[in-house]
């Protein structure tokens, strides 16, 4: 493996270390490239590297459909960096329209473990891959959807298993 563009930590790191992370790794295709499936079926991700303070994983978005739904990140913090192509990135309003912007090649944006937030690949970007890092190391998501009874619902999901919307999501924001 190609030497890391970041001295392992010792503890656990904040959002603006992890977003620098996440851009030096994004810069570094070597370490993530080859291993790096791409599959129209579902996202992809290969973990480029984790210890006790940090988790640090390469994902592919390979069609406009592949979305993760409404998460949180349980205890992590974390940052995303766009390595290539553009994703949409959403936050939830209760009662009105999510909010939602554009994250293009070469642009990050970093979140607390209260964070509460939807990704999925910008309608017409073209094969995307986005660089994540959190701290401590991604062990649990919540994955948020209105369910039959009209409620809002988490639920818990080991963070190996694939995120994608859990019951009704609302109107995406425009893109």
């Amino acid at each position: 493996m190609t030497d890391l563009p970041f001295d392992p930590p010792t503890g656990t790191l904040p959002p603006q270390e992890l977003a620098a992370i996440a851009k030096a790794v994004a810069e570094q295709p070597s370490l993530w490239e080859e291993c790096l499936e791409y599959s129209r079926e579902e996202r992809t991700y290969t973990d480029v590297f984790t210890n006790e303070h940090i988790g640090v994983w390469a994902i592919s978005w390979m069609e406009d459909d592949h979305d993760t739904g409404y998460h949180d990140h349980d205890r992590s913090c974390g940052a995303v960096h766009v390595a290539r192509g553009a994703i949409r990135h959403e936050q939830l309003r209760l009662g009105e329209k999510p909010t939602g912007q554009a994250v293009p090649e070469g642009e990050s944006f970093q979140f607390d473990n209260t964070y509460i937030h939807r990704m999925r690949r910008e309608p017409g970007a073209g094969p995307t891959v986005t660089i994540h890092a959190y701290s401590p190391p991604l062990s649990h998501t919540g994955q948020y959807g209105q369910q039959h009874d009209g409620l809002l619902h988490r639920t818990p999901t080991p963070s190996e298993e694939q995120l994608i919307p859990h019951g009704g999501q609302g109107t995406p924001s425009d893109g």
